[in-house]
């Protein structure tokens, strides 16, 4: 594998009141005319925030998001910016809206891409690249970019509105950037490479937060207080995890836990449970696989503390039969991520893991040992 480093936005501000100075922002780049593509209840958090660019000499036009990140949605954006002859477009949303503004942005020369997330649960803010789905939920891949977002503006206050549940999933998925990279990172011929160093740093760096100070954060939210906690985390699972794969390329992307999340999307099932969620259950596999059975008793505290799946009846996945799992690892073994990362995983031995997850989550009496003492 080649290593491509891609960091993520040209500018990055977090701060409370951020939102205030957008328009002088949009003004330093030459911005007159922009498309704010929103999302619906996201939008009714978020307008208030956004009174001094809607008063501002900037024009405005508003598209409403569909929902889904597909190449359909991409190309209905881009056509609205071509007739508007917009210079700028504005993601105000979630993950599949902030992944749908970027490759909008990428098909047009000259447009640049503002992102303002109203939750905490993915890097999609970050990265330049775009998980793509069907218009049902199947996840189809991603695609990367060659063009980076210009200005991503975080206010922690329009993300500790947003519902907990889309926070508790973005700590999950950030607590996978440890357990799959460290895989491939950790691996003695890459000790040497500094950008790969610095990648494997920053995927412990989120492990370690989400450890700390993942419990306090949720409840933060769930109280509505806006903490120092609460900033952290919601930095972490938006920039920090963002950095795993952006300094560490294919060598730090996914190996299992994100394969069994793209897999899971064909079960109709599967498709209330956010992406972080799937990719916590895509973590306990994962350990399963390389019988770390000590850690998945350890996790699965932490699971239940913030009530994430482990298991397949979780999932509402405890009717599929032997035939069906074969073909649903079967297909995570043939995940593209995975084979290219250089991490072996034969189907049979990833079914093997799942079924010696459940049987084990089953009888097992997990003890109260805190997560932490495990690291």
């Amino acid at each position: 594998m080649s290593l491509v480093v891609r960091t993520g936005p040209q500018e990055y501000e977090c701060g409370i009141g951020v939102l205030d100075s957008l328009t002088s922002k949009l003004k330093a780049r030459g911005i007159r005319k922009a498309v704010i593509v929103h999302g619906t209840n996201s939008w009714k958090r978020a307008e208030t925030y956004l009174s001094h660019l809607i008063n501002s000499e900037i024009t405005l036009e508003f598209v409403a998001f569909n929902g889904e990140c597909t190449y359909e949605e991409v190309n209905r954006i881009v056509e609205r910016l071509k007739e508007t002859h917009a210079e700028a477009i504005i993601g105000v949303g979630g993950g599949k809206l902030m992944d749908t503004v970027k490759y909008a942005a990428e098909k047009i020369t000259g447009v640049q891409s503002i992102l303002i997330p109203t939750l905490a649960s993915n890097c999609a803010p970050w990265t330049p690249l775009s998980v793509m789905y069907t218009a049902d939920g199947v996840c189809l891949g991603f695609d990367i970019h060659t063009k980076q977002v210009a200005l991503l503006a975080i206010e922690p206050s329009l993300l500790l509105d947003a519902p907990v549940n889309y926070f508790v999933a973005g700590v999950a998925d950030t607590l996978a950037k440890w357990y799959e990279s460290d895989v491939i990172l950790s691996r003695p011929e890459h000790q040497t490479n500094a950008l790969l160093l610095i990648s494997r740093a920053a995927a412990l760096n989120c492990r370690d937060t989400i450890v700390n100070y993942g419990q306090q954060a949720v409840a933060d939210i769930q109280t509505h207080s806006l903490t120092p906690a609460f900033i952290q985390v919601c930095e972490t699972i938006i920039a920090v995890s963002g950095l795993v794969g952006g300094l560490g390329d294919e060598y730090a992307r996914t190996t299992i836990a994100h394969a069994v999340h793209d897999k899971l999307t064909i079960f109709p099932e599967t498709h209330v449970f956010l992406h972080g969620e799937k990719v916590a259950y895509g973590i306990m596999v994962q350990l399963a696989f390389e019988e770390k059975w000590v850690e998945v008793a350890r996790l699965a505290v932490f699971y239940e503390s913030l009530q994430l799946p482990k298991t397949l009846t979780d999932l509402n996945l405890s009717r599929l039969t032997d035939d069906q799992l074969a073909a649903f690892t079967a297909s995570v073994a043939l995940d593209n991520n995975l084979i290219q990362s250089g991490y072996e995983a034969a189907k049979e031995d990833i079914q093997k893991a799942i079924h010696s997850l459940e049987d084990y989550l089953g009888i097992k009496v997990v003890s109260e040992t805190k997560l932490g003492e495990s690291l």
